[in-house]
């Protein structure tokens, strides 16, 4: 189970719990049942943690594909620079689209690598909040079962 689906079941149990009366919103809940629900989100965490880990790894992947695109293109656009060194106008216009090819692939590098990391902040700003609200469900429902306890 997902830690969204954990917590949605553990509302689920609040929620169709039997209300104590004069007890002021007090609930029995069946501890066997919480418990469990305790224990699967307990062994989903460290699936969320290993996706946030994936995504990390995915980033450092399109960052070296980055890179070698861009030594790809450089060296294409060295290649041609060099071919066309037999003239002086032709040799200054190799030059100039060198330049400008590098240009690009240095821009495009960046663009690249700027997008991986905003969307690597996205998702681990999503994981984080994921995991905030699973603690804060965990706690409230720690909570209430000391509160039941007493």
């Amino acid at each position: 189970m997902k830690v969204e689906e954990i917590l949605v079941a553990m509302e689920d149990l609040l929620e169709d719990a039997w209300n104590l009366p004069m007890s002021g919103g007090k609930r029995v809940v069946s501890t066997e049942e919480l418990l469990e629900l305790i224990t699967d989100l307990r062994a989903s965490l460290p699936e969320e943690i290993r996706r946030g880990n994936e995504i990390l790894a995915k980033k450092d992947r399109i960052i070296l594909q980055g890179r070698d695109e861009a030594e790809l293109t450089l060296k294409a656009a060295r290649a041609k620079a060099d071919k066309l060194v037999s003239e002086e106008a032709v040799y200054r216009e190799a030059q100039e689209k060198a330049q400008e090819i590098i240009a690009t692939a240095q821009k495009s590098a960046r663009e690249l690598k700027n997008a991986t990391v905003e969307y690597c902040e996205t998702i681990l700003a999503r994981t984080a909040e994921s995991l905030s609200k699973s603690n804060l469900a965990i706690e409230e429902t720690r909570k209430s079962i000391r509160k039941q306890k007493a």
